[in-house]
């Protein structure tokens, strides 16, 4: 089975970020842009992998959550991965909880190489993934949408399955784990 890990985001901002984006639709055409049930922060995505190997990352993760209070975010604006000059990925970057968001990556990736799941080399910058260009090209600041500073709080990380499907991948929560870390 396919799975990565993910923080979970509101409702309500999915549903902001879907307003976002269909404003940036009417303005880029070369987009795949997400559905914001898919919408999430990606924390780890681990591919194809035996459901007991899958039991195994899941027993790892557990307890974490009882190290780590819920994060309070804020997002901030639209950039995109690798940069703005050669878009591939359009994505909303965050201006508030992006510390406490890596610290939690941080304790993944060491939780996680204990059972051999190879750390990421490449710089974890959270971010909601909006879209993917089919054609990499410029994301030119008209077709850019300012973006509401909105304040919400992440309240768990969930492991997830993903199910390709023609119309789109579908994502179905394996394990959730709460933040309840109280200070």
């Amino acid at each position: 089975m396919r799975v990565f890990l993910a923080l979970e985001i509101p409702d309500e901002i999915k549903a902001y970020l879907r307003v976002v984006t269909n404003q940036m639709a009417a303005r880029i055409h070369n987009v795949k842009w997400v559905n914001e049930r898919g919408q999430h922060i990606t924390l780890k995505f681990f591919g194809e992998q035996e459901e007991k190997r899958v039991r195994e990352i899941g027993d790892a993760l557990s307890g974490i959550e009882r190290l780590h209070a819920p994060i309070a975010v804020t997002l901030k604006d639209i950039e995109a991965f690798p940069d703005r000059k050669r878009a591939r990925v359009i994505v909303v970057a965050f201006e508030k909880g992006v510390d406490n968001i890596r610290t939690i990556f941080h304790d993944i990736e060491d939780r996680l190489s204990g059972l051999g799941v190879e750390k990421e080399r490449r710089s974890f910058r959270p971010h909601i993934t909006l879209g993917r260009m089919k054609t990499p090209g410029p994301l030119l600041d008209r077709d850019i949408v300012d973006v509401d500073r909105k304040d919400f709080v992440v309240r768990r990380m969930v492991l997830f399955q993903s199910i390709l499907q023609p119309a789109g991948a579908v994502y179905a929560p394996i394990r959730e784990l709460e933040f309840n870390k109280t200070i």
